[in-house]
């Protein structure tokens, strides 16, 4: 059995929650209406973790930065479980995806060397399970629209984040 802990931080946008293992970030909870919907839901999905309020503290300054705007790197390892070999190599190509930047589905596909995978990158990206670290909000349809979102409020939150990267995206991360 894997040993997992979470912690949740206060952030200008919420609570944000994310889940360790020894080898790496497992999971990240989007910002909340409360503390303890975030830690339901982390609960839910890491339902063996145990709760432990100095869990990395250099990734919980770095959310609390992001959220208040700052342009910050999540070069974390990742631990993904048992996601298949298409999901973690479309969620590493999308880790590329810089700051204030943004790319598409199929630009993504075909990076992954499969160019007719791009409802498939869409898919992987909807089971991201580190939104933010695994920025796919920076993911976009080919004609320059959202496309969907599964995080908290749906679009209208990547349209967010993505406008709060674009005005910070003249700093320096």
């Amino acid at each position: 059995m894997v040993s997992i802990a979470f912690r949740i931080v206060q952030t200008a946008a919420g609570p944000v929650g994310f889940a360790c293992s020894a080898r790496g970030l497992r999971r990240v909870v989007l910002p909340g209406k409360s503390e303890p919907q975030v830690r339901r839901e982390l609960q839910r999905l890491e339902p063996d973790a145990r709760e432990d309020a100095r869990l990395n503290p250099d990734l919980a300054k770095r959310l609390v930065r992001y959220f208040r705007g700052e342009p910050v790197a999540f070069d974390d390892p990742a631990d993904y479980g048992d996601a298949g070999k298409f999901e973690t190599a479309a969620w590493d190509a999308c880790r590329d995806i810089g700051y204030g930047e943004t790319s598409t589905y199929l630009a993504l596909a075909r990076e992954l060397g499969k160019p007719k995978a791009a409802r498939a990158v869409g898919a992987a990206m909807g089971r991201n399970p580190l939104p933010i670290v695994i920025p796919c909000h920076r993911v976009l349809r080919s004609d320059g629209s959202l496309g969907g979102y599964s995080g908290r409020e749906g679009v209208s939150f990547k349209q967010r984040l993505l406008t709060m990267e674009e005005a910070a995206a003249g700093a320096t991360v």
